[in-house]
């Protein structure tokens, strides 16, 4: 397996057709073909399904192209990094749970930085797709949280992922609610109240694990849930139905989400925060100024 076999393996993938993406890389239709044809022989897979209109992949097809972009990406950056004669700019890539520290620091640390060109990202996502997005080399760390409960079983499959886990802070388990909400005044809110309102949740779904976030708020005393993908469209749906998301009790500064408040669970279960990151990895220079502005800004 090679690196050019993998390049034009992604290059099909994006284009969806095998003459089309010969077009973009300067190569020979054939050449291109048997790129993609090597790499589903070395690995014992259909990657294709091959039509007269083009090329789609399989689910096997996909999964090989996850791992090849997170090859590519961190190619990327070692040559934007060591290449000769290039602008080094500075480069970060950061994945978080929702409602958790690191966004103000990371909006600080752009505000710092000096270079004429950076490349930086902030991807709020499910647990599972924070893990994942760190494992494979597409985020440089991870922001995470989870009920203590279940802190052997996230220890045991960081472990068997190669990662090593930061400890930050401990915090009790907090309910995220719009102002207008009917428990918006309460200085904490009992668990049991919670069960006549919505429950809007990123991990009930079938491709995640809830296991560590489940716990806070336990599935079987919850009557109507809502499933979202984004913060954006959580806070939408507090506002507009009276439904409520939980956390880690981290809220932004920024402004447009003033009306949304964060309150503690009265005995909520005690949640662990911290950083993730791959064993043996030399974390980015931007990386250690952004967990050194978030003891600085988040964790007083």
């Amino acid at each position: 397996m090679t690196l050019q076999q993998i390049r034009y393996f992604a290059a099909v993938a994006a284009a969806g057709s095998i003459s089309e993406a010969a077009k973009e890389l300067y190569a020979s239709q054939s050449s291109v073909s048997e790129a993609v044809s090597a790499v589903e022989k070395y690995y014992g897979v259909k990657a294709f399904v091959r039509t007269s209109r083009g090329v789609t992949l399989t689910g096997e097809g996909k999964e090989l192209l996850i791992e090849f972009k997170g090859i590519l990406n961190r190619l990327y950056y070692l040559d934007e990094k060591y290449g000769p004669q290039k602008n080094r700019g500075t480069s970060l890539s950061i994945a978080a749970q929702h409602h958790i520290c690191g966004l103000d620091s990371f909006i600080a640390l752009l505000k710092k930085i000096e270079a004429e060109e950076y490349h930086m990202s902030f991807h709020e996502c499910r647990t599972s797709e924070v893990l994942e997005q760190v494992e494979k080399g597409l985020a440089d760390l991870g922001f995470i949280f989870f009920a203590e409960p279940s802190k052997g079983q996230m220890v045991q499959e960081l472990r068997a992922k190669g990662m090593i886990f930061n400890h930050i802070a401990y915090r009790r388990a907090h309910v995220y609610l719009w102002e207008g909400h009917p428990l918006a005044s309460q200085q904490e809110i009992q668990l049991e109240a919670l069960g006549a309102y919505p429950f809007i949740t990123y991990d009930r779904v079938v491709n995640a694990n809830p296991t560590y976030t489940e716990l806070i708020v336990p599935y079987y005393q919850i009557r109507r849930t809502v499933s979202v993908s984004d913060r954006a469209a959580a806070y939408s749906i507090m506002r507009s139905s009276q439904g409520f998301a939980v956390g880690s009790g981290y809220h932004t500064s920024d402004k447009a989400y003033g009306d949304i408040r964060a309150i503690p669970i009265k005995d909520g279960t005690e949640l662990e925060v911290g950083w993730i990151v791959r064993g043996n990895y030399v974390l980015p220079e931007a990386a250690e100024q952004l967990t050194a502005l978030m003891e600085e800004l988040e964790m007083r």
